[in-house]
This record gives C-alpha cells, structure tokens and sequence, in this order.
C-alpha cells in the first residue's frame, strides 16, 4: 500500500497538473485501446479472412510507412509554423473519414485493393498526431522532466493497452469488422478531447520567422540528430519483429487462439502500466543513450529464447521480459529527439525521426513475413537470423554512440 501510494505521489505523476500533457495522456489512452485491437488483428483478418499470403502482408505494411515519408516531413513543418493544435485536429478529422471508410470495406467483403489504399492513407495521419503529440509533451516540459514526461504518456498508453487487445480477441472471434468500427468511434473520441480542451499555443513572431526560414528537410543535415535517429532506425529492425511477425508466430508455432494473442499483448500493457514508473526508479542514474542499448539488448535476448520453449505460460513470461526492454528505451527515444532539436523546429525533428524511423522499421515485418514464408515449417528458425544480426548492431555501434552529444533545452 505504501509503495503503491509513493508512485502515484512521484514527480511524474504530478505532471498530469499540466493540461497539455493531461491532454495528451488521455487521447494516448483512448487511441491505444482503439487502435492496439485494429494492428493487432489486422494481420489475422488478411491472413484468415481474406487469404492473403505472410509476405503480401508485410509488403502492405512497408508501403503503408513508404507512402507516409514526405506527408510526414510536410506536416512536421505545419507543426512549427501553425501550432500543434491546428494541425492535430485537420489530421485527426481525415483519420476518421478514413476509418469510416474502411469499417465499411471490411464489414462489406469490399476488393482488397481499396482496402489497401485506405490502410496506406491512415499512415501520415498517424504519424503526424503522434508528432504533434510528442511536441506538445516537449513544450510543456523542461529538458531534465522530458523522460518522466513521455513515460506518463506511455503509462497511459499501455493501460489502454492492457485493455484493448485482451477485448479485441473476443471482438475478432465475433467478426473483425467490429474491431474497425470500435477503431473509428474512439477515433471520433480523440477529436473532440482535442477540440475542447487542448489550447491553442500562441506562436511569438520570432518562433513563427524562425520556422518560415527552415526548409522542411533541414534536420537531415544536422550531423548529431542523424548519426542518431539511424542508430536508433536500425535497432527497429531487431525490435519491429514486436508486432506483425510476433503475431503470425505465436499463432503458426505456438498455436495461440486470437483471445490468447490478446491476452499476452494485455499482458505488455499492464506490464508497463504498472512497471513504468519502478523502471524509471532504477535506471534514473543511466542516460538516455545508455536505456536504449540495456532496453535493446532485452528484445534482442527475448527473442533468441522464442524458438526453445512453448506453451502460454512460456510466451507470458517472455513478454514480461520484452516489456521490460521497453519499458527502460521507448520513454528515452522521444527525450532524445527533443533534447537533439531545436526548441523552434520540434515538429520538423520528431517528424524526420519518424521518416528515418519509417524508412528502416517498416522492413522488420517484411524480413520477418519473408521467413516466416520460408521456414514455414519450422517457424522457430526465423529467430536465428534476428540474433546474430542484431548481435552485430549492438557491438558495432558502440563506438558510434559516444560520439552523439546531448543538449539541454
């Protein structure tokens, strides 16, 4: 009870007293819970609904992030010259419209082709909230707060998590069109949050020539951020498998049900509701670089377990410890980005991170879809690969990462 009591009383909390941060805490919530059902059980309505093979899956979710770049890169530069807010609620309104659309092509058996097309269009929205969002955390935060800041968020994220997958199996078992419809009406949600009690941050006319003056790609040539963000893209090759390739695995060699698919993805979220703030307890003397690499090297060793044990159990125990790596990063990526940026060209950073991140990632499923395929019969195999490459990142990116410099802002 008093250890309970103290984290609720610690310093991260106390930022919810700060409506930007209130705000975007909540609509984390909401979206996860949505959206966590939607990703997750979109691989399995292709896959065994529409018949469509793992490696065209994977090629859907690599165009999907492709097509997203340069909307992406234009709305960071929106970000910086209109506000957060104004382009969060265009963003979110298009989202929805979207949404809308492909409840109706699931619910209706509609061609896969225009399916396609309204899950590659959802993408730059996406992106772009979620850079907004990140924004608005960094502008109502000092430099030293920013990773007890971006946990908050992600403690509300994941206990959206911790929810919405363990419901969406149920749902999936009923239809997959109620997933997509569940995705659209908290969509709605988000949107009015955001119109009724997000402010409106009032640019100064120093902030607003400062931003008319930087071209749209002018992250891409500041050495730090780049040496950086790729680093970190990389890493999204080993840590990507967390999602489409660990969804088909569990059902194709572990023989997982869609409810415990959900389960064990509710498991990461309460994972993280309840762990975060304990994490940040016991790596508060480590900096932000340092959490990436320990948070890496869970996910990397995680995933070399994979083809040596099965069973629920196994695979329960298994996410704790992948939850755990990110649990120790994912707060650290964002304090990272806005610490590399400059305070004036925010949107235009966290959007390019999101490009140079959506550039590499997008591959991990496509990688892990195209091995899957290939040792379909002994699906234990693909994690082979995995570790002896991403055994290689860690060793030789060390010396890279010293030379990164971190500044207060």
């Amino acid at each position: 009870m008093c250890i309970s009591h103290s984290l609720f009383k610690n310093d991260t909390f106390q930022l919810l007293s700060r409506r930007g941060i209130a705000v975007v805490s909540i609509n984390q919530f909401i979206r996860v819970f949505a959206r966590s059902q939607l990703w997750i059980f979109l691989p399995l309505y292709l896959y065994f609904s529409r018949g469509v093979p793992y490696v065209d899956i994977g090629v859907v979710l690599f165009i999907m992030a492709v097509f997203s770049m340069p909307f992406t890169l234009y709305g960071g530069r929106f970000i910086d010259k209109r506000g957060a807010k104004v382009v969060i609620l265009i963003s979110n309104f298009a989202l929805v419209l979207i949404l809308l659309a492909l409840t109706f092509l699931v619910a209706y058996s509609q061609p896969l082709d225009y399916i396609y097309i309204a899950l590659i269009l959802t993408e730059p929205f996406m992106n772009i909230i979620g850079s907004a969002d990140n924004v608005i955390v960094s502008e109502y935060t000092s430099s030293s707060q920013r990773t007890a800041a971006f946990s908050l968020v992600r403690i509300f994220q994941n206990a959206g998590f911790s929810v919405g997958p363990a419901l969406g199996g149920f749902i999936a078992n009923i239809s997959y069109s109620w997933v997509f419809v569940i995705a659209t009406a908290f969509s709605i949600a988000e949107l009015l949050i955001y119109i009724a009690f997000l402010k409106q941050r009032i640019l100064t006319r120093e902030e607003r020539e400062k931003a008319e003056g930087i071209k749209f790609y002018a992250a891409f040539y500041n050495r730090n951020f780049l040496m950086l963000s790729s680093l970190i893209a990389l890493f999204f090759i080993i840590m990507g498998q967390w999602g489409t390739t660990l969804t088909l695995f569990w059902k194709g060699f572990d023989g997982m049900t869609n409810v415990e698919v959900g389960l064990l993805y509710s498991v990461n979220g309460i994972v993280v509701t309840l762990g975060q703030i304990p994490t940040n307890m016991i790596f508060k003397r480590f900096s932000d670089l340092t959490r990436i690499n320990i948070g890496y090297l869970f996910y990397l060793v995680s995933f070399s377990f994979l083809p040596f044990f099965q069973g629920f159990l196994f695979l329960m125990i298994d996410t704790i410890f992948i939850t755990i790596g990110e649990n120790v990063i994912t707060p650290s990526l964002n304090s990272v980005i806005s610490r590399v940026s400059p305070p004036e060209s925010r949107g235009q950073y966290f959007t390019s991170f999101q490009v140079l991140i959506g550039l590499v990632a997008p591959t991990a499923p496509v990688f892990g879809t195209i091995l899957l395929t290939i040792y379909s019969n002994n699906m234990g195999m693909i994690w082979y690969p995995f570790t002896i490459v991403g055994t290689i990142f860690f060793l030789s990116f060390i010396p890279v990462w010293r030379k990164i410099r971190i500044a207060e802002n």
